[in-house]
């Protein structure tokens, strides 16, 4: 009896996970056969991620995992398969597939990247070098929560803990050098720092959704959290929610603000 509802409990989740990732990725996203449960990844035009998801998924079995990237080879190669199992092993028993999809696109693009800049870095000659905004700035551990879809609607938190308003710019920044995450229809953000004394520095955005950015700062306040930027990530579907959108994206800020309570505890003071 046990068994059978964890079962119905692991295909319950599986097949939230899954929809929530049909919204994000699209067609980046295929299954390899019917059963639903084989399923792949474009990360790159050169790079793909096959991912089987046995029986037990994700309570009790972890995925299987292929990285398809005949550019990575020899150490660069071995390295990052090893990063990706990492996080096949921290997130076991967990729902884990956008994390690990978006861990091997940063992997593969950082190599891609870096191949391509050493087949062109004596070839091309350098009369000067342009500096993205803010680059300088170190970036901040961002946390990634794990998204959810309500009515066709996809939801997505992400945090990190800052302690200025360069760090914000910067985390928002590298959250927008993701296409999935720049494509959203809303990113809603709100930052509460803590300043010099007893001040504050804090705002918001609602990013085209109405009053969303003023509510999110109102949690933060009211939870008490300090020197932390959150950002809601939005997909539409079709499905207007109403009101009921701000349960969602409250829901949302709250639960990772609640799961990260001892890293942001650590990281903030």
């Amino acid at each position: 009896m046990e068994e059978n509802l964890d079962h119905m409990h692991d295909s319950v989740q599986l097949e939230e996970e899954l929809s929530a990732l049909s919204s994000i990725y699209g067609n980046e996203l295929s299954f390899l056969d019917d059963s639903g449960r084989n399923i792949s990844f474009q990360l790159s035009p050169t790079a793909s991620l096959c991912i089987s998801l046995p029986d037990g998924y994700p309570s009790k079995a972890s995925p299987i995992v292929t990285l398809v990237a005949p550019s990575l080879r020899g150490e660069t190669r071995s390295q990052t398969d090893q990063e990706i199992s990492s996080v096949v092993k921290e997130f076991t028993g967990q729902s884990m597939l956008y994390g690990l999809v978006e861990k091997a696109r940063e992997l593969t693009e950082a190599c891609e990247n870096g191949l391509e800049e050493n087949t062109e870095e004596n070839s091309i000659p350098k009369e000067g070098v342009s500096v993205e905004p803010g680059s300088h700035v170190p970036l901040p551990e961002i946390i990634h929560g794990i998204p959810f879809t309500e009515r066709r609607s996809t939801f997505q938190a992400h945090l990190a803990v800052v302690h200025s308003v360069k760090e914000v710019q910067r985390v928002l920044q590298e959250l927008k050098r993701n296409r999935k995450i720049a494509e959203a229809t809303h990113n809603i953000m709100a930052y509460r720092i803590c300043g010099q004394g007893d001040s504050w520095v804090s705002d918001c955005d609602d990013d085209g959704e109405s009053q969303a950015g003023s509510r999110l700062l109102h949690l933060l306040n009211i939870m008490d959290v300090r020197n932390v930027v959150v950002v809601i990530s939005r997909w539409f579907g079709g499905v207007l929610l109403g009101p009921e959108r701000f349960k969602h994206i409250t829901n949302a800020a709250r639960n990772i603000l609640t799961e990260n309570a001892a890293i942001i505890a650590h990281k903030a003071w």
